[in-house]
């Protein structure tokens, strides 16, 4: 046997609030095995309020972070009651107690504290299921998903339709839960920008950029594509210690075509749409003929979308959106027989605890305020009679008189739901995408500065729309890997 159970550990950082006014803070985490042993030491700091200690747990991860599922508790020295702050705190871990298997190139060791003497109640799978085991951004504002009506243009007669149920069912049948939304109160500033991206960088992110030395801090950051949202808001869920929700690869689990109760990793075939499917649903059914190629007597198909090309049926959404330049054909959706797959839905964890962005109906119940039946979150008169948005919204102004750039994401009034600039200022990216063309187009809500109608300066803009005439039309089109100075983010969460 191989003793060596890892190659190499880093160090990942959780941290739990109580009543104290400053949270526990772990820092400087250094994890190293003890040649030819199962031994494992760990050092950290630990920053605590005067005459305060902590509870420290131990928790590896056998697969770079993505679950803890291992919680060390063959452990000796500064762990578990008792301990206070200070630097260089040692613990030894014996691994071949809690964890004894041969090798993994993946290790990540985290550290735990939480106020009191008791465990933090972390369960160690990091999913939606251990709860909010992660310090996330207590900044962000608690949205409750309540009536939601959203204006049809076209239906002249009834243009107000009742959607509150339909996206939390969507949601459910993914695995999410949108009863529990957060949301930033602004969006994402050049300082917030930063300082999840200088973390992001010096823990395995790549191609993420650096807003300006030169730029204002408070300040919307822009001039960022779809992918690159997408990949901070992963960065900035794992920095907190939450669940990361976008991934590369898609999971190609579709449905039970033959009704048997289990998805098949068969070699059978029959002719879908032909012949051997004498009912024409597209469905193998019993008493139906099919190809027998392992001679069985029983029809044991391919139930799934082979769309890497493999031949084997791979469940997917384990590799996380960290590196690379996109998400590959993250627009796309495949038809195959009655049932399809988006490629962009399959590639998001739906039940992450993380930050993620909004989607069509989510980003416009949060513009609405809370003000329902009404073409804008104030009521329904333009923009134009509004006086307090001004030019940040007013699509109906000579270009001239737009604004130049954004102003900061605090300024201004809030909505019903304490959420500033849903609408103007800059527009935002939301997380969906199609392909057309065979180019992924990603979606953009809110209209900025330059007005409703764009979210570019060009003269032939990347992103289509019409100038709006309620705020569900708030909504533009363009190429997921195009940037403006007009368009940034910001996150909400479901768990």
């Amino acid at each position: 046997m191989n003793y060596r159970i890892l190659t190499s550990l880093t160090a990942s950082l959780l941290i739990c609030l109580s009543c104290f006014a400053a949270p526990p803070k772990v820092s400087d985490v250094i994890a190293s095995q003890r040649a030819g042993t199962k031994l494992v030491d760990i050092t950290y700091t630990l920053a605590l309020p005067d005459g305060a200690s902590a509870f420290v747990e131990i928790w590896f991860s056998h697969n770079n972070g993505l679950t803890f599922p291992i919680s060390a508790g063959a452990v000796t020295g500064h762990v578990n009651a008792g301990v206070v702050a200070g630097a260089n705190k040692a613990v030894v871990w014996d691994a071949e107690v809690d964890w004894d298997k041969s090798l993994t190139q993946q290790g990540k060791i985290r550290v735990i504290a939480t106020y009191g003497d008791e465990p933090s109640g972390f369960t160690g799978s990091g999913g939606s299921e251990s709860g909010n085991s992660g310090q996330a951004d207590a900044s962000l504002v608690t949205v409750p998903w309540d009536a939601f009506w959203r204006y049809r243009n076209w239906d002249t007669e009834n243009p107000w339709e009742d959607s509150s149920s339909h996206l939390p069912e969507w949601f459910s049948s993914k695995g999410g839960n949108l009863a529990l939304m957060k949301v930033d109160p602004t969006e994402v500033t050049n300082k917030k920008w930063n300082e999840v991206t200088e973390w992001a960088l010096a823990n395995g992110y790549t191609q993420l950029p650096l807003a300006s030395g030169d730029a204002n801090p408070d300040i919307p950051m822009t001039g960022i594509n779809l992918w690159q949202a997408l990949k901070w808001c992963n960065a900035r869920s794992e920095k907190d210690g939450l669940d990361p929700a976008y991934y590369l690869d898609v999971s190609e689990t579709l449905g039970d075509w033959n009704n048997d109760g289990q998805i098949t990793n068969g070699q059978d075939t029959f002719e879908r749409w032909g012949q051997q499917d004498s009912n024409g649903n597209g469905v193998w059914d019993e008493g139906e003929s099919f190809t027998d190629a392992n001679n069985n007597g029983v029809y044991n198909g391919i139930e799934y979308m082979d769309l890497n090309g493999n031949g084997q049926h791979d469940i997917g959404r384990t590799q996380v959106f960290r590196t690379g330049s996109n998400i590959p054909n993250y627009g796309k959706y495949v038809n195959e027989g009655t049932a399809g797959i988006s490629y962009w839905d399959n590639c998001i964890d739906w039940g992450a605890n993380g930050y993620r962005l909004p989607e069509y109906d989510v980003y416009f119940k949060l513009a609405t305020g809370g003000n329902h039946k009404k073409k804008w979150p104030w009521g329904d008169q333009s923009p134009l009679e509004y006086p307090e948005f001004g030019l940040s919204v007013n699509a109906s102004r000579p270009p001239q008189q737009f604004l130049v750039e954004p102003v900061t994401a605090n300024s201004l009034t809030a909505n019903g739901y304490g959420l500033k600039h849903m609408i103007g200022n800059v527009a935002e990216w939301g997380e969906s995408a199609h392909e057309h063309q065979g180019v992924a187009k990603g979606n953009v809500f809110g209209g900025s500065f330059l007005g409703l109608d764009k979210a570019d300066g060009a003269q032939t803009p990347a992103f289509t729309g019409a100038a709006g005439t309620t705020l569900f039309d708030l909504y533009l089109s363009g190429p997921a890997d195009s940037t403006s100075s007009a368009i940034g983010l910001r996150c909400v969460r479901f768990q």
